[in-house]
C-alpha cells in the first residue's frame, strides 16, 4: 500500500506534463505540477467569503438572511446577500454585481477591519489547467523515459498501484467511458451555482459532465460575460483518464495507475467554479463532513486538483490544505503554465 501511494504521488505529479515542482505544507505533501495549458482566467466575481472569529456569538439560522446581510452591508459599505455556509464556518456573500478582484479586495479589507471578523476575501472562480495528450500511447509522451517523460515502463515494473487506493478528481465531473467506468466510485458535485452547473440543478450525488461550452449567447449572461466562447472540454474526463484509464485491455490510452478508484467530485461548471464550492469538495474528497451532503465512503487519499485561479493562495484554501494535510491526506495541485505569475493561487500554499 504504501509503495503504491508513493509511486502514485510522483507519477501524478507527471501525469500530463514534462516538469514537477514539489512542496511541502505542515507535515504532509502539497504536489505541484506544471501543466501545459492556455487559460482565460477572468478578473471578475460577484461573492465574498467571510468568517467570524471562533468564540464570537454566531447569528442564528432565522437572523443570517436578514440582519446578518445588513450587519456586514454596514461593514462592507455596499449591499450583500447571504448564500449560504461553508464547511469549514465561513459563510458566502453575493455582491450587488461582478466587480473586479481587486475592487472585491477592498470590500473584503473593509469587512475584516472589524473586531468580530476573522477574515474576508473575495471567492474567486478557478478554471481547468491541463490540456491531456492524445489517447494513443505511443503518443503519451509524458509516459515515456526521454524528453523530460516520468519512465511509466519502469516504475510498473515495481508497481502498477492499488484499489486500496482511491484518488478524488476535483474537475468538472466525469463522463461514461469503457477505459474509467469499472474504476469509479460514487461522487458528488458541489456546484451551487444553478446556471454555472448547467445541469439543472445545484449540488446532488450525480457528479456527471454536462458539459460547459460558451456560445456567443451566454455571454449576454451575467455569469458568463467575461468568458470565453468556446465548446466542452470534459476536462474531468481526460484528467481521470490520464491518472486511471484502465490499461493492459488493448484499447484506449493507458493511465498512470491501474488499480486505483477514482472519486469525482465536481467543482467546475460553465466558465469556472467558485473557492467554496472547491474548498467544500476538498473537504468531502478527504471523507470530512459538508453540511448538506452525504457521508463519503470512499474518502481518498490523495486529492488531484488540475485547477487555477488570479492571485496568491488564499485564506480559505491553505485553512482547507492546512486541514488535510495534518491527518496525511496529499494534495496533487496544478500550478499551470501560462508564464504569468499571478495565475495559480495553490501553487503558492
Amino acid at each position: 500500500m504504501v509503495r503504491s501511494v508513493n509511486f502514485l504521488i510522483r507519477v501524478l505529479a507527471l501525469s500530463a506534463a514534462a516538469v514537477a515542482l514539489f512542496a511541502y505544507a505542515g507535515n504532509g505533501h502539497v504536489v505541484t505540477t506544471v501543466l501545459p495549458q492556455e487559460v482565460d482566467f477572468t478578473g471578475y466575481t460577484d461573492r465574498l467569503i467571510v468568517k467570524y472569529k471562533t468564540g464570537i456569538d454566531q447569528p442564528t439560522a432565522n437572523k443570517r438572511r436578514a440582519d446578518l446581510s445588513a450587519e456586514l452591508e454596514e461593514m462592507a459599505g455596499v449591499r450583500l446577500e447571504y448564500i449560504r455556509d461553508m464547511a469549514n464556518g465561513a459563510l458566502v456573500m453575493r455582491l450587488p454585481r461582478p466587480m473586479t478582484l481587486e475592487s472585491v479586495h477592498q470590500i473584503a479589507d473593509r469587512i475584516a477591519a472589524n473586531a468580530l471578523i476573522d477574515y474576508a476575501e473575495p471567492d474567486q472562480l478557478a478554471f481547468p489547467t491541463l490540456v491531456p495528450n492524445d489517447s494513443l500511447y505511443s503518443q503519451q509522451w509524458h509516459l515515456s523515459d526521454f524528453l523530460g517523460g516520468i519512465n511509466a515502463p519502469l516504475a510498473w515494473d515495481i508497481s502498477t498501484g492499488s484499489a486500496a487506493v482511491v484518488v478524488a478528481v476535483l474537475d468538472t465531473g466525469i463522463t461514461t467511458h469503457p477505459d474509467l467506468d469499472s474504476r469509479i466510485v460514487p461522487g458528488y458535485d458541489f456546484v451551487t451555482d444553478i446556471v454555472r452547473a448547467n445541469d439543472g440543478d445545484a449540488r446532488d450525488a450525480d457528479p456527471s459532465d454536462p458539459g460547459d461550452w460558451i456560445t456567443q449567447e451566454d455571454k449576454s449572461i451575467t455569469q458568463f460575460a467575461d468568458c470565453t466562447v468556446r465548446n466542452s472540454n470534459w476536462h474531468g474526463t481526460m484528467v481521470a483518464g490520464a491518472i486511471g484509464a484502465v490499461s493492459q485491455n488493448g484499447i484506449g490510452a493507458a493511465g498512470i495507475d491501474w488499480n486505483a478508484r477514482i472519486l469525482p467530485v465536481r467543482v467546475l461548471g460553465k466558465c469556472g467554479g467558485f473557492t467554496s464550492d472547491i474548498a467544500d469538495g476538498m473537504l468531502w474528497a478527504a471523507g470530512q463532513a459538508v453540511f448538506g451532503a452525504p457521508e463519503n465512503a470512499n474518502p481518498a487519499k490523495v486529492i488531484n486538483m488540475s485547477l487555477g485561479s488570479r492571485g496568491s493562495c488564499s485564506t480559505t484554501y491553505q485553512r482547507t490544505i492546512d486541514q488535510l494535510v495534518g491527518p496525511g491526506k496529499i494534495l496533487v495541485l496544478s500550478a499551470g503554465n501560462n508564464n504569468l505569475e499571478d495565475h495559480g493561487p495553490l501553487s503558492t500554499c
